[in-house]
């Protein structure tokens, strides 16, 4: 009791240096002293709310356009705290159950995934490249512990959702509201995250998800009704992208949406079959004849095709190992003079080479088959996750739960087909959406063993 006092006693005076710190770096650049209060505010949130911690990174990883001090991102920084948080809460908590302990399976994917990548580093080119890679890699995958950690009940799960949808919804009204001109970027919204392609990929998860919290019954109505904005904002902010390939994942949920989400069929494809609706009015009545031209017209996919063709070459030569992960730009320029016709390949030599612009054909260029095996496997081990969660809600009548999880089962349909077209294996947004997946089958299998569950329970989220 008394160093409890002692504690509080000092906690006046520490804020008192602490907002005279400020002043002073306020008075020299007053950005740095907004971006150091954030930082101690977020600090403090997420030392305090494990979960909170995660919500807020999942929603920063929509807001790629922020400025960034050095090498270290708004986002990265956020993710800097939160890991240190995780590992506080693991010294400090008692053992309440870990992803290592309880997903033996996903964990040795994951340890395969970065030892196979480690090694092929003995064949690689460029060493550097690849061992920041790696470290890229490493860093992601340790969302899936931290979730794990996280996201132990229903509150938690709800408040990480909406974060993503709020996310989604910011960089949907940025990309409609403040649209670039067109001579940049050809004139096609790019929001918040600063690519028009990675943004028609988040949309498609943060249009998921709002479906899913929309109707989900244990909601309370200004979330539900929240949900309900969220969807036209993503809708349109996809149609705005120009992303063929954001248009053609966004086909693939009107298609397997109706199928994936259970009693909610009939409500899903009405909700899907507006959103086709609009997506046809805007771009034969609304849309500029570029626009039209587009989307109507693929010219090489802007020079995917040759992408593909150099990494499909990296495959024909290297079909086990691969070139080495991180070295699909410094490789590139050793398979273009070979047989074959190749348009577009001023793209390998520029100053800043392209990758592949497929997430799926990347991994299997740089780390052969075997790394591509090893991915699959944690994508589709969080996948099943997704889906046996809802199976289980489904059964025990929890109506809220299964309808949450479908949404995010739908959302990573989406983003992974989406990424069938851009580069996105280090996306932050995506090993977000990926670690949900154990941490809901946890606590949905909690729930079955002690019996707490309630189907119209107010989850009481105050978002």
């Amino acid at each position: 009791m008394a160093a409890r006092a002692r504690g509080v006693g000092l906690l006046a005076p520490s804020a008192l240096a602490t907002a005279l710190i400020l002043g002073l770096v306020a008075a020299v650049n007053p950005l740095v002293a907004i971006g150091v209060a954030l930082g101690l505010v977020f600090a403090y949130v997420v030392f305090s709310d494990l979960a909170v911690g995660f919500a807020v990174l999942g929603f920063l990883s929509f807001l790629e356009v922020l400025p960034t001090s050095g090498g270290l991102s708004l986002s990265k920084g956020a993710g800097l705290l939160l890991a240190m948080a995780w590992l506080a809460r693991l010294s400090t908590r008692q053992r309440e159950g870990d992803l290592f302990s309880e997903y033996p399976v996903l964990t040795w994917l994951m340890i395969g995934f970065l030892a196979w990548a480690s090694l092929t580093l003995v064949w690689a080119g460029q060493t550097g490249t690849g061992l920041t890679a790696i470290s890229r890699y490493f860093l992601d995958m340790l969302l899936l512990p931290i979730a794990f950690s996280a996201v132990r009940t229903r509150r938690d799960l709800v408040v990480v959702l909406a974060a993503i949808a709020v996310g989604a919804f910011v960089a949907a009204a940025f990309g409609i509201l403040k649209p670039p001109s067109p001579e940049v970027i050809e004139g096609r919204a790019t929001g918040t995250i600063g690519d028009p392609n990675e943004l028609a990929a988040a949309l498609l998860v943060g249009l998921a998800l709002a479906a899913g919290l929309m109707l989900s019954r244990g909601q309370s109505a200004a979330v539900r009704f929240g949900a309900l904005v969220v969807i036209p904002f993503c809708a349109a902010g996809i149609f705005l992208s120009l992303s063929r390939g954001g248009l053609v994942a966004l086909a693939v949920l009107l298609l397997v949406g109706p199928l994936l989400a259970g009693r909610w069929r009939p409500a899903m494809a009405g909700l899907l079959v507006l959103v086709a609706a609009a997506g046809f009015l805007y771009f034969t009545q609304i849309a500029s004849l570029p626009a039209r031209e587009r989307i109507t017209m693929s010219n090489g996919g802007s020079g995917r095709t040759a992408l593909w063709t150099i990494a499909l070459r990296m495959v024909d030569a290297h079909p086990i190992e691969g070139v080495g992960v991180g070295n699909f730009p410094a490789a590139s320029p050793n398979y273009v003079l070979q047989p074959g016709v190749l348009e577009e390949d001023q793209l390998i030599f520029s100053v800043a080479p392209k990758v592949t612009h497929n997430t799926y054909l990347q991994i299997l260029a740089e780390m052969g088959f075997l790394g591509l095996i090893l991915f699959l496997g944690i994508v589709g081990t969080s996948l099943l996750c997704v889906l046996r969660a809802a199976r289980l809600w489904s059964r025990r009548g929890a109506v809220g739960m299964e309808a949450l999880a479908r949404g995010v089962l739908l959302g990573l349909i989406g983003l992974l087909v989406a990424d069938f077209f851009i580069s996105e294996m280090y996306g932050k947004l995506l090993w977000t959406m990926l670690a949900l997946g154990p941490a809901m089958f946890a606590i949905a299998r909690r729930e079955a063993t002690d019996g707490s569950y309630a189907e119209d329970e107010r989850l009481g989220v105050a978002i």
